[in-house]
């Protein structure tokens, strides 16, 4: 039989699950407002794409009347555009400059992480190191070029990976000590037994641990070097050794503009980074999480 107290909990029941559901729908649809916002911008740039630059000044926010994909027919394959060589260029420095970083922040990030490696100044290296992630890159921007000028490295692919590089170690270099850190000091015991040396333990069995961090680092470096202007044109004034963004600046200018060549532009320089957060993201936000330990 139901009693009288069972009657008198359902009102509290009823409102539990209303403030449940009240609480849902109160992050929900932020959430979903927010989304749209973000992607908006980048349905535009795709439906821009596929209409002529005409039709985009009649109708800036219109749906295009056919298909179009004679903007990227001639994006690709028209040599007096030679986007190929931009987006071969950007390969070359974003690529370069990622295996630099990597190389040196796993190693730097093994060095600091692990409390045996107690070196002198260890300490003193490390909050440096920090110190540089307060620095706003900003105001290097002058002293990088007298350097690579000095150096004679303006409008090579060398002052781009070089800077890029240098500019992502200390970052780098942070998350890659953190996460090492985590892991169990055991596991280089057992490999110091097993007869390994400090770097077979390194590149045997403490690296492919630490593969999250890794792919972190590859994911939040590449699209930064990727998407970055300021440098590009400062660094790079000869046509032929301009990235792709600072190439795409040519189709939108003062005395002619083409807008959709301009999208479709946008559209196959973002599929690299779209297609590498795609392959990654799992692990990028385990990298970012965590530091979790596996034994």
């Amino acid at each position: 039989m139901i009693s009288a107290a069972d009657f008198r909990d359902v009102p509290r029941l009823y409102r539990l699950r209303v403030r449940g559901w009240l609480a849902k729908v109160g992050i929900t649809l932020p959430l979903m407002l927010l989304t749209l916002v973000v992607i908006i911008p980048f349905v535009w740039m795709i439906l821009m794409s596929f209409r002529t630059t005409a039709e985009i000044l009649n109708d800036p926010f219109g749906l295009p009347e056919t298909l179009r994909f004679e903007n990227y027919v001639k994006l690709i394959f028209d040599p007096q555009i030679g986007f190929g060589r931009y987006f071969w260029n950007s390969i070359v420095v974003s690529g370069g400059a990622l295996l630099v970083t990597l190389i040196l922040s796993t190693l730097g990030g093994y060095g600091f992480g692990r409390s045996r490696y107690d070196f002198k100044f260890r300490g003193w290296v490390f909050g440096i190191l920090l110190f540089a992630l307060m620095l706003p890159p900003q105001i290097f921007y002058i002293p990088q070029f007298t350097m690579m000028s000095r150096f004679g490295l303006l409008n090579t692919y060398w002052a781009l990976i070089l800077i890029y590089a240098a500019t992502a170690l200390p970052v780098s270099t942070y998350l890659m000590a953190t996460y090492f850190s985590q892991l169990p000091s055991e596991l280089e015991d057992a490999a110091q037994i097993d007869g390994c040396s400090h770097l077979q333990t390194f590149f045997k069995v403490m690296l492919p641990l630490a593969r999250p961090a890794i792919m972190t680092v590859t994911l939040m470096n590449f699209m930064s070097f990727w998407n970055e202007l300021l440098l590009a044109i400062t660094l790079v004034t000869d046509p032929g050794m301009r990235t792709i963004q600072a190439a795409m600046m040519m189709f939108v200018g003062e005395h002619g503009s083409n807008y959709a060549i301009a999208a479709a532009s946008l559209v196959l320089s973002m599929l690299p980074t779209l297609i590498l957060y795609l392959a990654m993201s799992d692990k990028f936000i385990e990298g970012l999480t965590a530091g979790a330990v596996k034994g």
